[in-house]
């Protein structure tokens, strides 16, 4: 009678907990629907916020033994609605929603992107991120991925930003029909829906075609995490996206993509020894988008299009992190180990520091109007606070330690570094994927360092970061949440570890022992590597400590000094247009200013993918298409002679089976 009692009070609770999170949701939604008052639009958003706050808790229940599984009473014709949260997921689920929090805190507190419509569709997008990653069955994994897509996409609205919506929407939906056919056949094959129920389906299909669903699962998530060449819509849209949709993408949305990958590979397909052949694709692809979002974040002049290349080379990293744990699962499982975990590490670190830089330049530009680097700078003195918590996100993003970003960064070396593999084609390749990651880390590192430096350092470049406007009441919690978390995530880095190892563990199937921890090249300890770091810089400004302010005039060559007197960013980027001028296809353009017959000389980039890939694409699309509907006519009887001409045709393909 009393585990009946304790049985019906766990239901009780799991019943409890999804209702938290999907009727709040649902009213929001329904709220932005039919409201247009701005007041409403911050209730809706709260209730956003009251769905996240609930959705925290998915790892503390988990963590205490509860079954964290729900189905809807309806059920479809290829099976329930179902979902069921593991102890992978939970951490996902829980972390994403702190990160997905703040972010709307940030909405409400800023108001740059408010409205009941935008705060309804921020409901939507949170529900389809639950449910995605909380899926048991096919369906609601697929259904949610779409509902991701559509729902960013009517997020993303801002101006004329249509050209850029819509290649994102198309991309994103090639990647969409990939995964629909991708878990389709997975479905036939397990000969259920119940994705709990998919264990190592690769053992009862060919190693070909094992390989060609872990390649079409990575390419259908990649084209939203912006693997080559389905990167092209990133750079636009996080330019002329809403801020805030942006952060979504570049983060939770991602966070989704990156756990799918690595359950649908290491749990529902499962690795063989026969997959090396598509690990080696995936590396190359990986490495390839890494160097190429590396190299163009060091030329863009928009902090937003820096952003977007930065994205591009994390996620790369972590899917690169995958690839190299399929390789070493099957000869080095404890090294699979620890490289699946810095990826994985790498993951919610990124949400971290990419939600808090992103949030960052919004308010930079809602402060000075300035979305130019090269008309920024000096903005330190006016905003220190916003420029403390920049540079806490901006050490984070470059691998500083004792960041977040550095632990992560450091793994993935160490695992890379001490894998003993007998096979020679590795030892071939270990060497240059190194070589990939190091390049990767100290471009941007450089990037970093010129966006922090040109917007916050240096003479205002304009009137606007001359006099700031002050920054709206409140927008600064969020983003020194986020400075405190890129920071205790550093220093408590091995906690997180361990969590995310068991998580490892329980999906790929791998023995817990030896730990990780064994073949590290030694102990780490972020928390007293920290502390040095703090006491020492404290010591340092200790005995530096100013004493009586004096002015100096600069030195200006005997000219007086004016704000172009400064390294420009055009002349920080110059040498590296010039080293690989093929790959950017620049162009320079020489416009008129209309000031005395003045002119001036611009730098213009295209990206090579949009120019020789889909712009010939889609003429041809286009041309098939017209050919095509010149097939409309319009008169019946033509009509009535193609259904006779399309029945003959299919007769006699079936007379010839």
């Amino acid at each position: 009678m009393e585990l009946f009692n304790v049985t019906l009070q766990n239901e009780t609770l799991v019943a409890v907990f999804f209702a938290a999170i999907l009727i709040p949701a649902l009213a929001g939604i329904a709220l932005g629907t039919v409201f247009r008052s701005a007041k409403i639009a911050n209730v809706i958003a709260g209730l956003c916020i009251v769905s996240c706050a609930a959705s925290v808790f998915a790892y503390p229940l988990w963590r205490s033994g509860l079954s964290l599984s729900y189905a809807l009473p309806v059920s479809s014709a290829v099976g329930d609605y179902a979902l069921a949260i593991d102890q992978l997921s939970a951490v996902m689920i829980s972390f994403s929603s702190v990160i997905f929090m703040l972010i709307v805190v940030h909405v409400v507190k800023s108001t740059s992107d408010s409205g009941c419509r935008y705060s309804g569709l921020l409901n939507a997008l949170f529900l389809a991120v639950f449910s995605c990653m909380a899926a048991d069955s096919v369906l609601v994994l697929l259904m949610s991925w779409e509902m991701i897509t559509l729902v960013t996409f009517l997020l993303s609205k801002k101006g004329n930003n249509d050209r850029a919506r819509w290649m994102f929407f198309v991309i994103a939906h090639i990647g969409g029909l990939v995964l629909i056919c991708a878990y389709g056949y997975m479905a036939h094959i397990a000969g259920t829906s119940e994705l709990s129920q998919w264990k190592g389906i690769g053992a009862s299909i060919s190693p070909v075609a094992s390989m060609v669903l872990i390649m079409m699962i990575v390419m259908g998530f990649g084209t939203k995490l912006g693997l080559i060449p389905f990167h092209a819509w990133m750079p636009n849209l996080y330019a002329t996206a809403p801020i805030h949709t942006a952060a979504l993408l570049s983060t939770v949305c991602s966070n989704v993509a990156i756990l799918v990958i690595f359950k649908s590979i290491f749990s529902y397909i499962g690795v063989q020894d026969s997959m090396s052949v598509v690990a080696f694709v995936i590396i190359g692809i990986s490495a390839a988008t890494a160097l190429w979002g590396a190299l163009e974040s060091l030329v863009q002049k928009e902090p937003k299009k820096i952003m977007a290349y930065s994205s591009m080379e994390n996620m790369a990293l972590v899917v690169l992190c995958m690839a190299l744990g399929m390789i070493f699962l099957n000869e080095s499982p404890v090294f699979a180990k620890l490289i699946l975990i810095a990826g994985l590490l790498h993951t919610l670190n990124h949400s971290v520091f990419k939600s808090l830089m992103l949030m960052t330049i919004d308010t930079v530009e809602d402060c000075t109007g300035e979305k130019n680097i090269g008309r920024t700078g000096g903005l330190a003195k006016a905003l220190p606070a916003l420029a403390a918590v920049s540079l806490v996100g901006v050490l984070s993003m470059a691998a500083i330690p004792p960041t977040n970003g550095f632990v992560s960064e450091w793994l993935m070396i160490q695992s890379i570094i001490g894998a003993d593999l007998q096979s020679k084609g590795m030892s071939l390749l270990i060497p240059l994927v190194l070589a990939a990651v190091g390049i990767c880390g100290m471009m941007m590192a450089a990037s970093y360092a010129r966006l922090y430096g040109f917007i916050f350092l240096g003479r205002p470049r304009s009137e606007g970061m001359k006099e700031p406007r002050a920054m709206k009441k409140g927008t600064i919690i969020p983003l020194a949440v986020l400075a405190l978390l890129c920071l205790g995530m550093g220093f408590f880095a091995t906690f997180i570890m361990d969590i995310l190892a068991t998580g490892v563990i329980s999906v790929t199937g791998v023995a817990p022992s030896p730990s990780y921890r064994s073949v590290m090249s030694g102990e780490m300890l972020p928390l007293v590597l920290g502390a040095f770091i703090v006491v020492t810089v404290a010591v340092v400004l200790l005995v530096i400590r100013p004493g009586k302010e004096r002015e100096v005039r600069t030195w200006g060559c005997g000219e007086s000094l004016g704000k172009d007197m400064q390294y420009s960013s055009i002349g920080f980027s110059q040498p590296l247009v010039r080293v690989f001028h093929p790959f950017y296809g620049d162009t320079t353009v020489v416009r008129d200013t209309k000031e005395g017959g003045k002119k001036t000389v611009h730098t213009e980039f295209t990206e090579p993918f949009v120019r020789y890939l889909y712009k010939p694409l889609g003429r041809a699309i286009s041309s098939i298409a017209e050919r095509i509907g010149k097939t409309q006519t319009g008169n019946i009887q033509t009509y009535f002679t193609y259904i006779l001409v399309t029945l003959l045709a299919v007769l006699l393909v079936v007379r010839m089976l």
